[in-house]
């Protein structure tokens, strides 16, 4: 997300995974305030809220969160359920944490009827339920249901987090949680069919660009692990969809890879704003519009959180691709892809030349990192060691428990322990 709203690496924010914290790189919704533009932001991700800087540059800006209870819709007859359920160990109230698709698209539609009709604008929708632990696209309509789906949060917290995402559930819960999954993109997807249905009836759509895209895949157990939080960077994990819609631009379909770093620029651009010196991104007009497109190579950095993998780095070149894991550096992967599409054959070995290529591409990024990280933390003189033995661990990582307790953010923290990030 820091990539996508900053056309920056997270590395060159510091080092935090969570965090638009570097100021003087400004974010797409700071440019387009600049110029004009009404802006308004929605989340149902507390890690993308206004506590890590996402707020920046929108006039209206929420982090979408909703009482942790049963919704008013529940039969009236759950309350005789209640003492079965809690003999189940299963808390009686909703499993949903987060403010659902329809809610969220109800949200940015009342901002767009309630904002001037003067002037541009800028909306942007974060949608959460496509996201592991996937809850029910349908709320529980029984206690079953409500009993299986609180067990399912319960196998996440206790046994696949606790093992990084190794923990085999067995075929039967294997199989509900991957048909979970495709229920939640469904259920995405029609709410931005609803979102561009009103969209379209609005006398400015002909002028109005759209993109829609995603931070990331979901592991479903393919190579022995779940969830992104140990993204591996192969396919599933980081290949999203991208598609822009810009009015009088005729379809096309690009099948070289391109970087969530370009999305901002591209949308500057089209607005007739030139990006700042400090995206790092390029603006995909000129592929759009039919000119050649300027492959190069793609990166993809993976800074987990805590109990998560150190730093993961992928690079697509070409038909090459490249993956480094911190924890394992004399390992690292080399692909193929025009003739291994799914990331299988570990080539490494087997051609040097392009793997020492990949090497030194990887040790140049981690430098661009590394310096944008001393330049924010400015070390102090006695030397590098002392300046990086001062950093402060709160700001590398997410908010611990006890932070959230002290901020008296009770909502947020069930919230974070639900996604797994707690």
């Amino acid at each position: 997300m820091t990539a996508l709203m900053s056309s920056a690496y997270a590395s060159m924010h510091g080092g935090s995974d969570i965090a638009l914290a570097t100021p003087a790189r400004r974010t797409l919704a700071e440019c387009l305030l600049e110029k004009g533009y009404w802006t308004g932001g929605f989340t149902a991700n507390p890690l993308c809220g206004s506590a890590a800087g996402f707020h920046r540059g929108f006039g209206t800006y929420r982090d979408a969160r909703r009482e942790l209870s049963l919704p008013p819709e529940a039969p009236t007859d759950w309350k005789s359920e209640w003492p079965r359920l809690l003999e189940m160990g299963i808390p009686p109230r909703d499993t949903r944490t987060y403010v659902d698709a329809h809610e969220l698209t109800d949200l940015g539609l009342q901002w767009l009827s309630n904002r001037s009709p003067d002037g541009p604008y800028f909306l942007w929708l974060h949608y959460l339920d496509p996201h592991w632990p996937c809850q029910m696209a349908a709320r529980p309509s029984t206690p079953e249901e409500l009993r299986d789906a609180w067990q399912d949060i319960d196998v996440f917290r206790n046994r696949v987090w606790p093992s990084r995402g190794t923990f085999d559930p067995g075929e039967e819960a294997r199989l509900r949680w991957a048909r979970r999954y495709r229920e939640c993109l469904t259920t995405t997807d029609v709410e931005i069919g609803r979102l561009l249905g009103e969209l379209r009836i609005r006398p400015d759509w002909d002028r109005t660009i759209i993109a829609v895209t995603g931070d990331h895949g979901e592991e479903l157990f393919e190579r022995g692990t779940w969830h992104h939080s140990w993204n591996q960077l192969h396919r599933e994990g980081i290949h999203v969809p991208l598609i822009v819609r810009v009015p009088g631009i005729r379809p096309l379909s690009l099948s070289e890879p391109v970087g969530l770093l370009d999305l901002a620029p591209t949308l500057l651009d089209f607005a007739g704003i030139t990006p700042p010196s400090m995206m790092m991104g390029k603006s995909l007009r000129s592929t759009m519009e039919g000119r050649p497109h300027a492959s190069g190579p793609v990166f993809t950095e993976m800074m987990g959180h805590e109990d998560s993998a150190a730093y993961r780095l992928a690079i697509r070149d070409g038909e090459w691709k490249y993956i480094y894991d911190f924890e394992d550096p004399h390992n690292s992967k080399l692909f193929r892809i025009s003739e291994d599409p799914d990331e299988r054959l570990n080539m490494r070995d087997r051609c040097a030349s392009v793997l020492r290529r990949f090497e030194q591409m990887r040790l140049a990024h981690v430098t661009l990192g590394l310096t944008s990280l001393m330049q924010r933390l400015r070390p102090s003189p006695e030397g590098t060691a002392a300046g990086m033995a001062g950093i402060r661990r709160a700001e590398l990582r997410v908010p611990s428990p006890d932070d959230l307790e002290i901020a008296g953010d009770g909502i947020m923290r069930e919230q974070l322990e639900a996604l797994g990030y707690l």
